[in-house]
């Protein structure tokens, strides 16, 4: 039986996944170390993000 709410917390994971692989590619291409400096803060919020949803994902059953 599907769980709906599991189906939810997988479409959320893989934006998660598709921003971070977005966020890498822009951090290998900008030279603009103020730039790089604020990719990499988004950076540490969408691991942590995704952390979280992977945490959440287990806890559903």
């Amino acid at each position: 039986m599907n769980n709906p709410s599991k189906e939810n917390v997988e479409a959320v994971l893989r934006k998660i996944n598709w921003a971070q692989e977005i966020l890498t590619s822009l951090q290998h291409n900008v030279t603009d170390p103020q730039i790089g400096n604020i990719l990499s803060g988004v950076v540490f919020i969408m691991n942590s993000a995704s952390a979280d949803t992977e945490t959440l994902y287990q806890s559903i059953e």
